[in-house]
């Protein structure tokens, strides 16, 4: 199955009835939020983004797609032929095909044929943090050759700290980040905290969390 990211509807109507013809199932978002939505819940052969979308760009969705999900399915983006700047924005925010307007359902079918013989990228979902080596997909870190599998939350709690590194991350601002609005009535964050560095800074025999008393929580540094 596919996600189509088209505003138009009708447009999108169109390109999906030449697609289920060529048995192609899909999913449609008429604008960036909910494909946002769609796509952190399912799972597709392949992405097809319209440049111009609504409520969120395509560039932040692609962006958002690749460095908050980690999705590693292959993107195609849809947009002008004679906009170079576009097709390297794309590109750039995590795109892995770029077709032209006005558009041939034809070599959008080919494009996407291709793109799902040649499966997910094996790039995303990972990231080296001084010695930290992290599998976002696995929910593994590595550190001087040993590695350990964390749990899902576990592996939430880091992912936050590693985007605000070096800085101190609040108590407020990992809960928010990690429970949304639904934060527990009674906060089991020191907890996990705690579950977290013991599940590494034993293994790697040194400190990797750090409590910065009043203000929050940061990766060790240097580690």
């Amino acid at each position: 199955m596919i996600l189509l990211i088209e505003q138009n509807v009708q447009y999108a109507e169109t390109m999906g009835d030449f697609l289920t013809k060529h048995d192609i199932e899909l999913d449609y978002a008429f604008n960036g939020i909910s494909a946002l939505a769609l796509a952190s819940i399912n799972s597709y052969e392949v992405i097809v983004i319209n440049y111009d979308i609504h409520k969120l760009d395509s560039l932040t969705l692609c962006h958002r797609l690749r460095n908050e999900l980690f999705i590693s399915t292959p993107i195609i983006f849809l947009g002008e032929k004679d906009n170079t700047q576009h097709k390297i924005a794309a590109f750039n925010a995590g795109a892995d095909d770029f077709i032209n307007k006005p558009l041939s359902f034809e070599e959008l079918h080919c494009r996407i044929k291709a793109l799902t013989l040649r499966g997910p990228r094996r790039d995303i979902g990972k990231q080296t943090v001084a010695k930290l080596k992290i599998d976002y997909n696995l929910r593994t870190v590595t550190c001087d050759e040993t590695t350990v599998k964390l749990h899902f939350l576990q592996m939430n709690i880091l992912k936050v700290l590693v985007q605000h590194y070096p800085n101190i991350v609040s108590r407020q601002m990992l809960e928010q980040e990690i429970w949304g609005e639904e934060s527990p009535a009674s906060s089991p964050l020191r907890t996990h905290i705690y579950r977290l560095r013991m599940a590494m800074e034993k293994p790697f025999q040194q400190p990797i969390i750090d409590t910065v008393y009043g203000q929050g929580y940061h990766l060790a540094h240097p580690f």
